[in-house]
């Protein structure tokens, strides 16, 4: 079976953070959830941090870019910060990492790049596409939850395939030491 993952990386990194209060390794978070299916692909999407705004963040990332990298079959997909000013403060808003990935998810299935797709975020704006892949490409899509009550979808939960809920014991087998 062709596995693809599509991980929606700000999500994903920060659903961690909140619920485990650790860091994980992609590679082996991404081999624990296929098992010994065949992987054609993770796609990764996120923004740069701007490197005049934060430098720091900016560097740490590159480096985790750089890692990441390292991984097979595993690409960047990169969208944009934008700043915004609310209340005085300047907050920087990810903007195109959803709408690509949602591209990437309807045209890999068009082209019948996977049987099954892993679907990593919470974010319940992606069930419209999920739901149109099921039902007219056929495709099975898990929806990987990764959180608590609170903060999964349940949206995802109704219209996936299936839902996986990691669970602590499957973050100790994947998180960084």
């Amino acid at each position: 079976m062709k596995i693809a993952i599509y991980l929606d990386g700000s999500n994903f990194y920060f659903s961690v953070k909140n619920t485990f209060k650790c860091k994980i390794d992609i590679q082996k978070f991404c081999k624990k959830l296929v098992g010994e299916n065949q992987l054609v692909s993770v796609k990764y999407y996120t923004a740069p941090i701007d490197k005049k705004s934060n430098p720091k963040g900016y560097v740490e990332q590159q480096k985790f870019f750089e890692k990441i990298k390292q991984i097979e079959k595993l690409n960047i997909i990169l969208g944009r910060l934008e700043r915004h000013k609310k209340d005085g403060k300047v907050l920087h808003v990810e903007k195109a990492t959803d709408i690509n990935l949602a591209l990437d998810l309807v045209l890999d299935a068009v082209d019948n790049k996977y049987d099954k797709a892993y679907l990593i975020s919470n974010d319940g704006d992606f069930s419209g596409a999920v739901s149109e892949i099921i039902k007219r490409f056929n495709k099975k899509i898990v929806y990987v939850a990764v959180g608590n009550r609170k903060t999964i979808s349940y949206h995802l939960m109704k219209v996936a395939s299936s839902t996986f809920k990691i669970t602590k014991d499957f973050i100790n087998e994947v998180k960084l030491e």
